[in-house]
């Protein structure tokens, strides 16, 4: 049996292929920026504004969820060049970790559609969605690093992956209604004040 080839990775495209590509991405992004959630996202609305056939569309994404993956990744990457020009504020690492984590937490809280995109990306059966998913991790990881500057060592990278899941689980109450968006920023700062000025040595 013939198999079926996905779409191309986006480094294997010539430039007006990339450049649709994007297009297609920006208007998903658009698309998904003004709705109330990923569902209400329609694949044949976003091919119409960004000029392109439905069938064309579909040579660049597997699926619904592979586009919103990409739009997510273009979110994600405006979000860290903003905290790139506005470098963490505070004297200590500890500040500068809350600095960094609120402006993020703010970021979902002005557009909380983008979230449910990565709960629904967590459990997506799409090879290549899943991908994309996967390698949010570094750029993540990229942005919060940006408080540790150069010390980013084992402890560090503990540090954050700890403080990664207290977000995550926190947004994830937050989005099903179980949490208010208040209850996140403390969950955040108490992880943070716990990690930095919990007595050492006491049980």
């Amino acid at each position: 049996m013939q198999q079926i080839a996905g779409p191309p990775a986006p480094e294997t495209l010539r430039a007006d292929q990339a450049a649709r590509r994007q297009r297609i991405v920006r208007a998903a992004l658009k698309a998904l920026a003004g709705s109330g959630d990923y569902e209400q996202v329609k694949i044949s609305e976003v091919a119409r504004d960004s000029g392109v056939a439905l069938g064309t569309l579909y040579r660049y994404f597997s699926s619904k969820e592979h586009l919103l993956a990409a739009a997510f990744v273009e979110w994600q990457g405006a979000l860290k060049k903003k905290l790139e020009r506005e470098q963490p504020r505070g004297d200590t690492e500890a500040e500068r970790l809350r600095d960094v984590y609120h402006r993020m937490v703010r970021a979902f809280q002005l557009q909380p559609q983008f979230y449910r995109v990565v709960m629904m990306l967590t459990a997506t059966t799409d090879a290549y969605a899943a991908d994309l998913y996967t390698s949010l991790g570094a750029q993540s990881r990229d942005t919060v690093q940006m408080a540790f500057g150069a010390s980013f060592d084992e402890d560090r990278a503990a540090i954050a992956a700890t403080l990664n899941a207290v977000l995550d689980e926190s947004l994830r109450s937050w989005v099903m209604n179980r949490k208010t968006i208040a209850g996140v920023y403390a969950d955040v700062d108490n992880a943070i004040r716990l990690i930095y000025e919990y007595p050492p040595g006491r049980a």
